[in-house]
């Protein structure tokens, strides 16, 4: 895995590549960054072209100011550039945070987008357009806090609340002093993320309109609103199909890569069934004759939670 420099128009950003094939580009989630995607991308490398960027503020980017705003479209500039990177339509699979972008994206550029994966994407103002007040309350007062902690300049404690809401109570203690590190340094920008989801409206009418083969991935013990928001987005989306990974939690990238890599392989095969047959093989595209039929055989891989999910999305 090759991490690489990607020069845009608001500067230069930061993004890996492996493997070779059809492009897959993932978007990771909030306090996280592209080495989130690691343990998914070993299982897909074989091939697939794999793009995965530092988003805003993480990464080898540099920490997001404080106070600084975050615009909606504000993470488009590095997809599109890796857009042009792949030279071709990608399917784009986004994470938690990474997939609200992901669905923005795929508003902004549609004949760009071949499909969409998204696991658990936090569109959370769409609970106060579908009457699900409870969820929208238990959400906004997970970001009220942070933004209070943050604006007092405790991040430590926001990074902290952060992490256990979505992961439990022991994970802060068990991440390594530098994954630590790292969640409190971005804790500024996920509350610039939380400002940006008070001020977004419901856009379920532009998520309607998204026309690309959609699989919407859910972990069966994640919270119940991020559960309702896959809900919500399922029924939105004209062309959406739904995958629980039932013992996984809103974590799953991390707890569970080979089922997620095993979900966005079938996805994508159902979209180009000729280009799947041979990545499983690890054969470059359109390297096998027309009608060869291949059997394959599949597994879903060890089903135990990592002892600490957000050690490689916060140290990477």
């Amino acid at each position: 895995m090759t991490y690489r420099r990607l020069e845009t128009r608001e500067g230069d950003r930061f993004y890996r590549e492996a493997g070779a094939g059809e492009p897959v580009v993932f978007l990771h989630c909030s306090s996280g960054s592209s080495g989130a995607w690691a343990p998914v991308m070993e299982h897909l490398a074989p091939g697939y072209r794999l793009l995965a960027p530092d988003l805003l503020g993480y990464g080898r980017n540099a920490p997001w100011p404080r106070k600084a705003a975050l615009a909606p479209d504000g993470e488009l500039g590095v997809v599109e550039a890796l857009l042009d990177v792949a030279g071709q339509p990608v399917h784009l699979v986004g994470h938690s945070y990474g997939g609200t972008v992901a669905l923005s994206a795929a508003s902004r550029f549609p004949r760009r987008v071949a499909s969409l994966t998204l696991i658990e994407p936090v569109a959370f103002q769409l609970l106060r357009g579908a009457d699900e007040l409870d969820g929208w309350r238990e959400i906004a007062a997970l970001a009220e806090r942070h933004l209070a902690l943050v604006s007092q300049g405790l991040d430590a404690a926001a990074a902290e609340a952060f992490v256990t809401y979505w992961t439990g109570p022991k994970a802060w203690q068990r991440m390594p002093d530098a994954a630590r590190d790292s969640a409190v340094q971005s804790a500024v920008k996920v509350a610039a993320e939380w400002l940006l989801m008070f001020a977004a409206e419901n856009d379920l009418d532009a998520i309607g309109g998204i026309e690309a083969p959609t699989l919407l991935v859910c972990g069966g013990r994640t919270r119940r609103p991020a559960r309702r928001v896959v809900e919500i987005v399922c029924q939105a989306l004209p062309h959406a199909r739904y995958h629980e990974i039932a013992d996984a939690g809103h974590m799953s990238p991390l707890t569970h890569p080979a089922d997620v890599a095993e979900a966005i392989r079938r996805h994508v095969g159902a979209v180009n069934p000729q280009r799947s047959s041979a990545a499983k093989l690890g054969l470059p595209p359109n390297s096998m004759a027309a009608g060869e039929i291949v059997t394959t055989i599949s597994f879903l891989g060890d089903q135990s939670e990592a002892a600490a999910p957000f050690t490689q999305a916060a140290a990477e």
